[in-house]
């Protein structure tokens, strides 16, 4: 009796089931799989009816920010533009003045939901995407963690919203204006960036509460203050560049203030959010010296002077066989400034973080001159004690900075104040010692 109550009631499931399935096929006009091919065959249609292609505001990690590629779809291929962030990115403008593009394959296909894929390999495209980035910039084996394979969200003839297929990134199409050729939108946003663009600013305004210093690094701005507690807090808000100005990933809120972007203006002391004119970032131009305090300032071996370059080339030989089991210890990463709150030298080697301690002393009135200095021990963590004790970093740090009262002095000199790229150091009492320091991230500094 069991076993026949137990199949009734499995053909009454079945049977509800058939039901179902039946009822919810006949809510749709068309099948399943053709609602799939309709809605790749209108994706693929969209990107197509653009005459002058699409603006896309691609992101890959945060630390980096958004940067503008433009893309044009024809039959199965899609040509590709795009700002030059890198050196050595193939990507902005030639020696000539002539805009460089790339025409690779690309795929529209379903695979849960529609994807869009740069499936060829594109050198402008790629190289947001690529494991090894060519310029060293991002994270060994993972580049600058941008998508090349995205889900497609929403479609409409002016706007296409993806999403990164493997790290998730929103990333927003919009119809390029028939009127502006590629050139003129990439120049546009060129002179927008070298207009706006700052090392340091403050966020004033009515609604602002307490002080809030504002810092530039790549395309991401970090507001800090104090909270009640004296606690510093950080905001960090990526952004990408337009010929309007700065737009911001997503909208940040700073100490209970909401943004969303800072318009270009009609001058680079003050960029207000659009159509707000009780909040402002207001332009600091600080000196020399403060701006190596709060920045990040990479070491390149090829930018040693002659003193220096003799301890830097003695710690590259000790390192070869510094590892385990007399492995080598790969430097991946060198430089002065302000990391996690601390200010001091800071380095990376194989797995081993190092930092040293130093400060800032004596700086003079125009704040192009300072003195350097560092102590054993403090701050300084147990990684960068091993290196300085069995690794001959001792001797490299002297170069730039002096033990206890002894602190080294150097000349600074930079290319804009406002907006420098570069810190040039010349030693005052070893005029010898020169070097410079780089403001773009600098990845195996040994071998550039």
């Amino acid at each position: 009796m069991k076993r026949i109550n137990y199949l009734f009631a499995l053909l009454a499931t079945v049977l509800a089931f058939s039901a179902c399935t039946s009822e919810v096929d006949n809510y749709f006009d068309k099948s399943a799989s053709e609602r799939a091919a309709e809605a790749v065959s209108n994706a693929k249609q969209a990107l197509l009816a653009a005459p002058n292609g699409w603006r896309m505001e691609y992101y890959g990690d945060m630390t980096y920010g958004g940067y503008n590629i433009l893309c044009k779809f024809s039959g199965d291929e899609v040509t590709v533009a795009a700002e030059k962030m890198g050196k050595k990115q193939e990507a902005g403008f030639d020696s000539n003045g002539n805009l460089v593009t790339a025409t690779s394959h690309y795929t529209v296909d379903q695979s849960q939901g529609v994807v869009l894929s740069f499936d060829g390999y594109n050198s402008v495209f790629h190289y947001f995407s690529d494991p090894k980035n060519v310029d060293g910039i991002g994270t060994a084996g993972e580049g600058l963690y941008g998508d090349f394979e995205f889900r497609v969200m929403s479609v409409s003839a002016d706007k296409i919203v993806l999403q990164g297929r493997k790290h998730g990134n929103k990333i927003i199409m919009y119809a390029m204006d028939n009127n502006t050729t590629w050139s003129d939108y990439l120049k546009e946003v060129d002179a927008t960036e070298n207009y706006m663009a700052s090392r340091s600013y403050t966020l004033m305004g009515d609604s602002v509460k307490r002080e809030v210093k504002v810092t530039q690094s790549y395309r991401r701005l970090v507001f800090s203050y104090l909270d009640n507690d004296s606690t510093t807090k950080q905001v960090v808000a990526p952004f990408i560049v337009t010929p309007q100005g700065y737009k911001l990933y997503d909208t940040v809120n700073v100490d209970g203030v909401k943004i969303t972007n800072f318009a270009k203006g009609d001058t680079y002391e003050r960029f207000y959010p659009e159509g707000v004119k009780n909040l402002w970032l207001e332009t600091e131009v600080p000196p020399i010296y403060q701006s190596l305090q709060s920045g990040a300032w990479f070491f390149v071996k090829s930018q040693f002077g002659s003193y220096a370059l003799p301890k830097w080339n003695a710690f590259e030989e000790v390192l070869k066989t510094a590892g385990v089991n007399g492995t080598e210890q790969t430097l991946y990463w060198a430089f002065i400034g302000t990391y996690q709150g601390k200010f001091g030298f800071h380095f990376q080697a194989g797995g081993d973080y190092g930092f040293v301690s130093m400060s800032l002393v004596e700086p003079n009135e125009a704040g192009d001159e300072v003195s350097i200095k560092y102590e054993k021990s403090g701050a300084t963590n147990k990684t960068a004690t091993s290196y300085i004790n069995k690794f001959k970093l001792d001797p490299v740090i002297k170069t730039f900075a002096g033990l206890g009262g002894r602190p080294r002095r150097f000349k600074l000199e930079t290319d804009n104040q406002r907006r420098p790229t570069y810190i040039k150091f010349t030693d005052i009492k070893e005029p010898t010692n020169v070097f410079t320091l780089s403001a773009n991230e600098v990845h195996y500094p040994f071998k550039n």
